[in-house]
Order: C-alpha cells, then structure tokens, then sequence
C-alpha cells in the first residue's frame, strides 16, 4: 500500500510575547491557535483504518489541550513573567527547542517544532507501528500559519528538547495507554 495520510484538526488559546522583538509581538498578548496534526501510514488494520481519530483526539490533542490551552508559551529567559504566571498559579510552558532554560522564542515555529516532537513521542512506533506524525500545521491568526514536518527540526533542536521533555510526554502517552477500538480483539 502506498503512504496515506489522516488529519485531526483543534485549537488552543495561549498567551505569549515574542521576546526582544522590536515591533508590537513584544507585548504580552495571546491567540486562538488553529492547529492540524496529519499523520501518515503505509498499512491498515483491518477494521479499515491506521489509526480511529478518536484515538488521536484522545491522546494528541488532549496533551494540547491539558498542556498549552488557556496557559502561557514563554521562552525560558522571560523570568519575571515566568514568575508571574507562577505566582498566579497559571499553565506554563516552557520552550525546550534549545534546552532547559536556553533562550527560545514561543513563535507560532517554534511552537509548531515542539508539538511536531511531543506528537513524535505520543505516537511511538513500539505503540503504532503503522502511524507516524507527518506535519503539524498551526494558524496563529486566519491569515497566518506554520507547516513543520521532521525535517524542519534540527538535530540539535530535537536532542535538546528530548533531553528536557521526553520522560514527561512519555509518562504521559504510559498514562493515557492503548484503547482497542476493535472489539473483535478487544
């Protein structure tokens, strides 16, 4: 079977500022992320599908929503709003395309990068290993997207955030499990 590919589509509301930025993305200001995670596969179950989108749902955009909606996307240079959003008790996440606590941008890229790689780490191959994450496509406004596919991650970025992310998002995908949708094998 040749390569086919599914789509889920969600939104996120995040708060944000684009540090050091010289124009009006300097502000603290948030949006209604759009976003679309396509996956692609090469065989099917044989109840007809790869992967049931409400597994996706279940899994991927539950992580965005558990993670990202509603909460702050800084760079983890950005102390004093770090520390605000701590002390209000708010969601924080902390970019990691550079490290722990190197700078890093939350751009609507950057973003995108780093829901590309936890969508990697969600959807092992040792769990689906038919599926694998193809793109994630996210609009920060109507007019304005990102495409990010594996080969717009560096080495470097994707070593770096998995040194910092990956035993949260696979503690995570452990904790979620595997739902069987077909009840023949169920």
């Amino acid at each position: 079977m040749k390569k086919q590919y599914i789509t889920r589509k969600g939104s996120f509301d995040s708060g944000h500022r684009v540090m050091n930025e010289r124009m009006k993305c300097f502000n603290i200001h948030g949006h209604t992320y759009l976003y679309e995670l396509e996956f692609e596969f090469n065989e099917m179950e044989e109840i007809g599908y790869a992967i049931d989108f409400k597994e996706i749902k279940r899994v991927g955009c539950q992580w965005i929503d558990d993670i990202l909606d509603h909460g702050m996307i800084l760079n983890p240079q950005d102390t004093k709003l770090i520390e605000t959003t701590i002390e209000y008790g708010s969601k924080l996440w902390l970019m990691s395309l550079n490290g722990k606590e190197a700078y890093c941008n939350p751009s609507v890229e950057n973003i995108a990068k780093e829901v590309f790689l936890a969508m990697m780490v969600l959807f092992p191959p040792t769990a689906y290993p038919n599926l694998k994450i193809s793109r994630v496509i996210i609009y920060e406004t109507p007019n304005c997207s990102t495409i990010c596919s594996k080969e717009s991650i560096s080495d470097i970025e994707a070593n770096a955030w998995m040194a910092v992310r990956y035993e949260e998002l696979n503690q995570y995908a452990t904790n979620k499990g595997i739902f069987e949708y077909d009840d023949r094998k169920a």
